[in-house]
Parts: structure tokens; sequence; C-alpha cells
């Protein structure tokens, strides 16, 4: 994912899920299981029935669409997507007395700014400032 401190990502290097399931399954037959909603992961079952792996593809496989994440920094700052260019400060109105009513509106208001999608891939994306060690990913 592009989110690596040295900024050494790129989309022309990315192995897609599509291409690891392939060869995972070409040696241990794999076969999807239901997503559950809003799931990051892409489950499969070992056709041999000895366990399971999840793919979590959001670069090849985007699963923007109905994420529910958001996360918390340790900074207190609310990340309402991994590759977000912004973040929303919780920190300073939690030291300055801030109350559950106050709170609950700052991260309201947060997640009805969520971004539709990521744009990862796309023309003009720009990666985040942040790498996923900072993220708390």
């Amino acid at each position: 994912m592009p989110l690596d401190a040295d900024r050494a990502w790129e989309m022309d290097a990315v192995l897609t899920g599509a291409e690891l399931r392939a060869l995972i399954d070409a040696v241990y037959p794999i076969e999807e299981l239901p997503r559950e909603p809003s799931a990051t992961a892409r489950v499969f079952r070992f056709s041999d029935g000895r366990g399971e792996i999840g793919f979590i593809d959001p670069v090849s496989d985007p699963f923007c669409s109905d994420c529910n994440r958001i996360r918390l920094t340790a900074e207190g700052k609310l990340r309402t997507c991994l590759f977000s260019l912004h973040e929303t400060d919780l920190r300073e109105p939690l030291r300055a007395g801030a109350g559950d009513d106050e709170l609950e509106r700052i991260v309201r208001e947060a997640v009805w700014r969520k971004e539709l999608k990521h744009h990862v891939g796309e023309a003009g994306f720009r990666q985040p400032a942040r790498s996923m060690s900072a993220i708390g990913g």
C-alpha cells in the first residue's frame, strides 16, 4: 500500500490480490467465502478444509463503497480513511474539557466528511504524509 515511510511505493510494482490468489490457488486450491458487510478482508478457505486465508486489497480491489472504518492516531487525530490527507483533532477538545455530546458532534461531522473513495492509482493521487506505522495500522 502507498503508506510506506520511504515513499518507494509504485503502482506498477503492485502484485494484485487476484494475482496472489491465483498463485496460491495453483498449488493449494481455495474457494471464496461470503463477504461480511463492511469487511475489509475477502476470506477464502482451502479446498482441503485445512484453514482459511484473508486478503485485504485496498489498491487492487477497493472496498470503499461500504467501508465503515475510522482510526484514532496516537496523537489523538481521527482519520476516516488510511489514505486521507485530512485528520480531525480530538485531543485538543478533550484537553479543553469537551463533554461527550461535543465529542460525539465532532466525530459525527468527521464521519459525514469521510471520503467516498481513496483514489489510489488515479491521476493526481497524493500519498498521505503519515506512514502506516504512524497512522496506527
